[in-house]
């Protein structure tokens, strides 16, 4: 039936060669120009997991009641913390300018940024009236009882704000500690790391200047060294998102679509807007480094690396299998040709993918190469048999029909496996991995058309008077040949000892999850990245967990907090709204009582005489020292140590104080003593005017932080549950998931997304392996009829599988997320190459087919698809570069298998009788 319908399709090309050729061009025309209008790039990783999977349900809800994108992540470092918190208030003028918003520079649906796009730092002064609440109730105690202590100093203060009372009251407090009871000396000594505090603060030469932004001196007075660490953090980034000491800030912008934007890839106009902007900023701080990262820029980045090198391989690929042609078959035209019917395939290819999925992705973006290799493949078997037949003295009408009716069925047949093979990964339960073999396998089914039909048409419209009908010398492969025939035992034998080896070596190839592997070296977004993961900054991946009370949130957030070994920090509304709030007010409400109306400033002066400051602190000094020799005596611990401390903080500081300039240190210490007692009035009247009427509610937490951390119904509570480890290494990605969902179990954000990402994608294309094995494996039985045939036929295939692994292992090259897209690849591309055999030997019964059409046809076939696939090195981005390399590999070893091993046993069954 099949040469039937090819004898009446020759007959039909011979005769009306002009028809078939404008159809196909115009068919093409129509893809390409369906294809500039309403193909689209999808960059969200997300999107190649597919709708139907839990993960995807977890995501949509959760993306639904807080945000449907993930954040752009600014990154300003220096080292310089001034000049870092310089740049970034720079930024955020910049970002929220008029003239930028919008900007004749910017696509016309850029995000246009407002305020509520913007989070870079928390406005905790809201929080200062209710300060005392986030302290637990045995602090709030000690306050208490300090202050019973404590109002008999403030007294004295007040009647006279000098540094020198200061320092006086505390050498009469020093002297009564000589006699005081045990109780009363403790109390007293809790005071001491105070004094040694201020007396440190005072010798600092910044003490004097306001953008020093050092802790309030009275602070350790009534607060513990917890809360002393985090109030110093605040005051000194003043909310500012600062990490790393000062030395890298972050910004956080939240991608908003605009219904301009319809239609449009929001990333693509909206990144390159941010980085003009963060360009100008840069210029003015030369010295710090501004740079642009977060989910939808690596996934906008790799995707645009991966078009862009894809498009670069495809270029490259034409180029070079056309000088391939023409260098194999010593002519242009015939090449020419083919090269146009394979720019017809890659137009029709696209206008299928338009029609059948409608967009392309980081895994669907390389299917042009594919197509162009495998679809020259085809036209190569034609020409081949093509010129075969000139040179036994037929004219082109004879040659191309017999081409079309001899070689057709073969080349049918390796299509249609191919296709198969790349339809079978719709099997695969991987959406990415779907939409590849749809587009790919209904390009297969364009490119055996095209190869069958246009091309001798082509070859037929367009060609010269006196066809060359002398086929290149085959001296060389010839005496291959006759070895390979004459000693195929041996041959078995080679390839059996390298089939061994390969499967002991093998098994040691490893699989490499880390997703940032795969993109490109120095790319800005990447390497940020990583710098987030050394510093202790949160880095742009969090588990997202979704409540539905705030009981809930709070109970959910001291479980994942528990787990200190996969868990670095928690981001929740929850620690601002402090617990027990009835129980403290009641201890505030003391403490305000006990605090009465206090009012103490000191006057202000432009500089003060020193000497009294400095004999102040020697008497402290030597007071110090005397009751630490008394501690000695009693072998007093806990005396000697605050004792100590004291006493090295007033040597070292007095040493400071003598070696400064007197007038510059008078200036200094005037503006100090002002600085001094007003902070000492700042603690006393924030203390005074905490609210104790009313209990704190969500109302009164910071605007910002509501937006980000409560869903947009109001009744969602949402934990950001940062990893402490390096997730995009598989081993701590496991951990982090596992104990993530071991409490919530509902939870999703993207390392969910990217353990079930590169977990669905290894089984898909394992799986997709697999069935377009067993779908070639019944299709071939179904064309040849025959066990051994369809065995032969697929041995170079999995003999080729077997050597491509033990040459990876060989070399250190583990699969990853790009590259294992091979298998199911070669599965199709590795069998044709047994089919074009096998079907030679069974059309005239010789294992020789090296001087045939057939033997030059499959080594250009394998060239040109090692070319094809060997032109994806040339791009930056790692995943596509292995791609190829493996690529290349695995069709080198299936080529040499069916070159050497396929012959061999052909020829054993030829000598034995074998039907085949």
């Amino acid at each position: 039936m099949l040469r039937g319908f090819l004898n009446k399709l020759a007959a039909a090309i011979c005769r009306w060669p002009l028809v078939f050729v404008v159809t196909g061009v115009v068919f093409a025309g129509v893809g390409a120009v369906y294809t500039a209008h309403s193909l689209e790039f999808k960059t969200n990783r997300n999107d190649l997991i597919g709708r139907k999977s839990e993960y995807w349900r977890l995501y949509s809800e959760y993306a639904r009641e807080f945000s449907d994108e993930e954040d752009y992540v600014i990154v300003i470092e220096g080292d310089k913390p001034a000049q870092n918190k310089a740049a970034v208030d720079a930024l955020i003028k910049a970002l929220l300018a008029p003239e930028n918003n919008p900007n004749p520079a910017d696509s016309a649906v850029a995000q246009k940024f407002n305020a509520d796009d913007v989070f870079y730092r928390v406005n905790f002064d809201a929080l200062e009236s209710r300060f005392l609440y986030f302290l637990d109730t045995n602090d709030l105690n000690e306050i208490s009882t300090s202050l019973k202590d404590f109002k008999q100093l403030v007294t004295v203060l007040q009647q006279k704000p000098e540094l020198v009372t200061f320092f006086d009251s505390m050498n009469q407090m020093l002297q009564q500690m000589e006699t005081a009871p045990e109780i009363e000396r403790r109390r007293m000594e809790a005071f001491l790391p105070t004094i040694s505090a201020i007396a440190n603060q005072m010798a600092d030469p910044r003490s004097g200047v306001d953008e020093a932004g050092l802790l309030s001196p009275w602070a350790s007075a009534f607060f513990s060294e917890e809360m002393l660490g985090q109030a110093e953090d605040q005051m000194r980034w003043k909310g500012y998102q600062a990490f790393a000491k000062g030395k890298m800030f972050l910004v956080l912008v939240h991608p908003r679509a605009s219904e301009a934007a319809q239609g449009v890839a929001l990333d693509e106009a909206t990144v390159p807007k941010l980085r003009r902007i963060l360009a100008s900023v840069r210029d003015q701080f030369p010295t710090v480094k501004i740079g642009l990262t977060g989910e939808p820029v690596l996934d906008l980045d790799e995707m645009q690396t991966s078009q862009h090198d894809a498009t670069k391989a495809t270029v490259l690929t034409l180029i070079l299998v056309g000088l391939l042609f023409a260098f194999s078959f010593r002519t242009v035209l015939r090449p020419v040709l083919a090269v146009i019917c394979v720019i017809l395939v890659v137009a029709l290819s696209l206008g299928w993918a338009t029609l059948a999925v409608g967009h392309l992705n980081i895994i669907t973006v390389t299917f042009a190469v594919m197509i162009i290799g495998l679809g020259i493949d085809l036209g190569i078997q034609l020409i081949a048999r093509y010129e075969e037949e000139l040179s036994k003295g037929a004219d082109a009408w004879h040659a191309v029909a017999t081409a079309i009716e001899q070689t057709g069925a073969s080349i049918i047949t390796a299509a249609i496996t191919n296709a198969a093979a790349f339809f079978a990964m719709g099997l695969s339960g991987f959406k990415g991995v779907e939409e590849l073999g749809v587009i790919a396998g209904g390009g297969m089914i364009l490119a055996m058309a095209v190869m069958v039909v246009v091309l001798p048409a082509l070859m037929l419209l367009v060609r010269r008077k006196k066809e060359s009908s002398i086929i290149p010398a085959q001296a060389a492969a010839t005496k291959i040949e006759h070895v390979l025939l004459r000693y195929p035992y041996a041959v078995l034998v080679v390839c059996g000892v390298m089939t061994v080896v390969a499967l002991l070596v093998g098994w040691r190839v490893d699989f490499d999850y880390n997703l940032l592997n795969l993109q490109s070296r120095g790319l800005e977004s990447v390497e940020i990245e990583k710098r987030l993961l050394k510093a202790d900054a949160q880095t742009t991946i969090f588990a997202a967990v979704v409540c539905d009370t705030f009981e809930q949130a709070r109970e959910l957030q001291q479980l994942l907090e528990n787990k200190s070994n996969t868990v670095n920090s928690v981001a929740s509304i929850v620690p601002l709204i402090p617990e027990h709030q009835q129980e403290k007010a009641a201890i505030i409400r003391v403490i305000q009582q006990e605090l009465g109306d206090v009012h103490i400033a000191a006057t202000p002066v432009s500089s003060l005489d020193p000497q009294p400051v400095i004999y102040a602190l020697r008497s402290l000094r030597l007071q110090a020292g005397k009751l630490v020799r008394d501690a000695a005596e009693r072998n007093d611990a806990i005396s000697l140590n605050v004792l100590g401390a004291l006493t090295n903080s007033l040597t070292q500081a007095r040493a400071r104080l003598y070696a400064e300039d007197a007038v510059a240190l008078g200036t200094r210490l005037a503006k100090y003593q002002q600085r001094f007692y007003g902070d000492l009035q700042a603690q006393l009247q924030m203390m005074a005017d905490q609210v104790v009427d009313r209990p704190m509610t969500l109302n009164d937490v910071p605007r910002e932080v509501q937006r980000m951390l409560i869903g947009k119904s109001g009744k969602k509570f949402l934990l950001r549950v940062f990893p402490a480890e390096n997730i995009w290494d598989r081993e701590p990605l496991e951990r982090f998931v596992r104990d993530v969902k071991s409490i919530a179990p509902q939870a999703t954000g993207t390392p969910l997304g990217i353990y079930e990402f590169v977990d669905i994608l290894q089984r898909g294309y394992i799986k997709a392996a697999f069935w377009a094995f067993l779908v070639i494996a019944v299709l071939i039985f179904a064309d040849f009829r025959g066990l051994l045939a369809t065995g032969l036929t697929l041995l170079p295939l999995i003999v080729g599988m077997i050597w491509m692994v033990g040459a990876m292992a060989l070399f250190h090259i583990p699969f990853n997320p790009a590259n294992i897209m091979v298998l199911p690849l070669l599965v199709g591309i590795g069998v044709a190459y047994g089919i074009y055999v096998v079907q030679r030997y069974r059309e005239d019964g010789e294992a020789s087919f090296y001087s045939k059409s057939t033997g030059r046809a499959v080594v250009l076939s394998a060239l040109v698809t090692i070319v094809g696939f060997g032109s994806l090195m040339i791009g930056k981005h790692r995943g596509i570069f292995t791609l190829g390399l493996v690529m290349t590999i695995g069709v080198t070893a299936c080529l040499v298998a069916a070159l050497a091993l396929l012959p061999a046993l052909l020829e054993i069954a030829r000598r034995k009788g074998w039907k085949v």
